[in-house]
């Protein structure tokens, strides 16, 4: 094996690793500029019970979207009860928020608990690839909304030229998946679980005709991919309503047309961000400049951000211990069915 891929990889992480500390630095650097004690003050106002509110928005979103993800299978005799789809979508949005400085590894665990809990493999990696493409439908769909309710009441704003401008570089992004599931995708998923440090490699991907079958499948059941895409739509909505529950335990609620329009924004900005690991600073940055398009004071727009950054480790940190403990176990399992031959 040629060292220039491992060269290629290592080079990769080294940026993405820079890029998450440039973040993270600017982040911190906003905090301290517009004073630590009006944001923690914006913080305790909404309290334990604000949390416990955003927490629940998070576990609708999270139903819509394993939903979304369940409907994609189409071979009904070997579909799993949905609490496996809500189980691997946790494990998915944990991973993927808190090792995001790997790509893609929230996905290829998703799909690998799948497999396990006994979905053929061809049919769970497909299943999350096309899952990934509605997805990013369904975003596009939602900046969309966003930005047509900003266009029509505030025509003026400048910033919406923004969104317009994330709008077109997520449709991009739509395009160039949609064209890389038959350039090596699979190829990605399959070697992916190895390089986690922890999983070992996972059988019956390599079969990358089935694979690929199994996605052509997927796509010419045409209603299944528009429900997916839909139901997803309905993920980003409860997305956007944690952002109003926050809002509005922290005594600063906005209308949900605003809302949406703020979110549009904010996801505009990480999307043309997209090479720095947890959007670290870009999220930051973007709730304070578009926050306060809407009234919002830098307090309040970082509090909000560190908000949602707490809610994705209080969700996140017990996925990635379920993971980890879920990937042991069947590592000691396998040892021990291997010892007894």
């Amino acid at each position: 094996m040629s060292a220039e891929p491992a060269a290629s990889s290592s080079n990769s992480r080294a940026a993405f690793f820079l890029a998450a500390m440039a973040g993270i630095t600017f982040a911190i650097g906003l905090l301290f500029y517009f004073g630590i004690a009006g944001v923690w003050d914006a913080i305790a106002t909404a309290g334990w019970q604000g949390m416990a509110a955003i927490i629940g928005a998070y576990l609708a979103s999270l139903f819509f979207c394993a939903w979304g993800w369940r409907v994609l299978v189409v071979e009904k005799d070997s579909l799993p009860p949905g609490v496996s789809f809500l189980w691997a979508r946790w494990m998915r949005d944990s991973i993927g928020n808190l090792l995001a400085i790997i790509p893609g590894a929230g996905e290829a665990a998703g799909a690998r608990e799948l497999s396990k809990g006994g979905m053929k493999v061809s049919m769970a990696a497909a299943t999350t690839i096309t899952d990934m493409t509605t997805e990013m439908m369904s975003q596009l769909i939602y900046t969309f909304m966003g930005l047509a309710i900003l266009f029509v009441y505030h025509p003026d704003e400048a910033a919406a030229w923004w969104a317009a401008g994330g709008l077109a570089i997520a449709t991009i992004a739509v395009v160039g998946f949609l064209i890389a599931q038959n350039k090596g995708l699979i190829l990605f998923l399959e070697t992916l679980p190895a390089k986690l440090g922890f999983t070992r490699a996972w059988e019956g991907l390599s079969d990358a005709d089935s694979i690929h079958e199994a996605i052509r499948s997927i796509y010419r059941d045409k209603r299944a991919v528009f429900n997916s895409t839909v139901l997803h739509v309905f993920g980003w909505l409860a997305g956007a309503a944690e952002t109003w529950i926050a809002l509005w335990f922290m005594n600063q609620a906005l209308s949900a047309g605003d809302v949406l329009s703020l979110e549009s924004l904010v996801f505009a900005l990480r999307t043309a961000a997209f090479i720095v690991p947890w959007a670290a600073g870009v999220q930051e940055g973007g709730y304070v400049v578009v926050g306060g398009l809407f009234g919002l004071g830098p307090d309040v727009a970082l509090a909000l951000s560190l908000l949602k950054r707490a809610r994705e480790l209080i969700t996140g940190l017990p996925g990635l211990l379920a993971w980890h403990f879920s990937e042991g176990r069947r590592f000691w399992q396998s040892r021990l069915a291997a010892s007894r031959k």
